[in-house]
């Protein structure tokens, strides 16, 4: 669970892995303490082996780090490294820390871990590859950063998920996950994800909505899941290290997603819409969802591959694009809770600042359709509540969303501008 804004990016990561390891469960399954620590144990063991040879992964020793708190949280780290043949022997050294992973600064442990075990120069390396210079986590509210996705992801901390490198070429250095990535920067760069991240394995994707990170799947078939589990348990199995004990957890599991696959009613029918289910960690929005796509014929196949070099197709912004939706109206969504098209929604425009930002973008050519663009609309009322636009477009540096409630005053409470040229209007 998230308590605030920072690490629902890690959480998201820890969460996708762990339900590709349980071959994408029914929203209404359990998740132990031995499938999160096995989740971890992935994790770690791709930092660890991310320079292995292919195909020697599960059979090079490779050194992993785990982190503790000296004393209380927040202060000083202890640190302890061994040498591991697989993610099993990773799983058998976390059993002991598992009470400090779970509880308040656990993730920040698994970051150092994750850091440490890589090494910090190659993460530094990493990091540059795409002419990244880092933080991991930005401050001041402890951000996730793209790099540390991917060193969750891949076992290496890159800053381009994006299809194509610097060149335009599509990349080739990309390492598999067993889970994907889905991001509105595709939307909002015109640049498609790299093609794994978009048909990973499993249909389990982190989903990356600009300033929040959540996960969803499609629950798969008893049949479909009890198979994707056997290849996760035994793929964590092998190596010498994983011993008797690491055997006889997958046996165990194996013969419990048996009777589960023998006692599972049929999957409902869902001609032309896939279902998904979608967690939220992060309050007050927090919860389990469904999601419902229709028009998908197969919600299993892999998603068209992106051509073979970058085609533009996002130009430089006009003052008036819509630069994000904000929010729905809270009384639509009350009257009206499935029915998102009726809903009235709150836009944020591109301002002339944002506009005047955006100078790494090509300008649009003379035979492109030219951008829809809405009118700002009239001021609001006296004391009316408003939104403050500079505070919103730099929402993801400042966790400011720029809310001024009523009675609110002319200027903004937060950054003192004035209120007139620079509010945000319009659902």
């Amino acid at each position: 669970l998230q308590g605030k804004n920072g690490p629902c990016g890690v959480l998201a990561a820890v969460n996708a892995e762990l339900l590709a390891q349980k071959g994408c469960p029914p929203p209404s399954a359990a998740a132990t303490e031995a499938d999160l620590r096995a989740a971890l144990a992935a994790i770690l063991w791709r930092c660890a082996s991310a320079d292995a040879p292919a195909g020697a992964k599960d059979s090079i020793a490779q050194e992993v780090v785990l982190a503790r708190w000296e004393g209380a949280v927040g202060g000083p780290i202890v640190t302890e490294s061994f040498a591991a043949d697989g993610a099993a022997s990773v799983a058998a050294k976390l059993a002991p820390l598992m009470p400090a992973l779970r509880q308040k600064g656990g993730v920040v442990l698994l970051c150092y871990a994750c850091v440490l075990t890589r090494g910090v120069e190659a993460v530094r390396a990493d990091v540059a590859l795409d002419n990244g210079s880092g933080p991991l986590i930005a401050g001041p509210h402890a951000l996730c950063g793209t790099e540390l996705m991917t060193l969750l992801m891949a076992g290496r901390a890159r800053g381009n998920v994006g299809a194509y490198g610097q060149d335009g070429a599509k990349v080739t250095w990309r390492e598999p996950s067993p889970f994907g990535l889905l991001s509105r920067d595709e939307l909002e760069t015109g640049v498609p994800l790299a093609d794994p991240l978009k048909s990973p394995p499993l249909p389990v994707y982190v989903l990356h909505g600009g300033d929040h990170f959540t996960v969803a799947w499609i629950p798969l078939p008893a049949k479909e899941r009890f198979e994707a589990r056997v290849r996760a348990l035994f793929a964590s199995a092998r190596g010498g290290g994983s011993g008797g004990d690491a055997n006889s957890a997958a046996a165990e599991a194996v013969e419990a997603a048996t009777a589960e696959l023998q006692a599972a009613p049929p999957p409902p029918a869902t001609q032309g819409a896939v279902d998904l289910a979608l967690w939220n960690g992060l309050p007050p929005a927090r919860g389990l969802r469904r999601l419902r796509l229709r028009g998908v014929s197969d919600g299993l196949a892999p998603a068209a591959p992106a051509p073979p070099s970058l085609t533009p197709s996002h130009w430089r912004l006009s003052v008036g694009e819509v630069e994000s939706v904000v929010q729905a109206a809270k009384e639509d969504k009350a009257s009206l809770p499935a029915a998102w098209r009726e809903h009235r929604y709150e836009l944020s425009l591109v301002t002339k600042a944002v506009a005047e930002e955006d100078v790494a973008s090509a300008p649009r050519p003379p035979d492109a359709p030219p951008p829809t663009l809405l009118p700002q609309g009239p001021p609001p009322a006296a004391g009316e509540a408003w939104r403050c636009a500079s505070c919103y477009n730099s929402r993801f540096k400042t966790m400011c969303f720029g809310e001024n409630p009523a009675p609110a005053a002319a200027a903004c409470k937060f950054c003192g501008q004035a209120q007139q040229p620079i509010f945000i209007y319009g659902r």
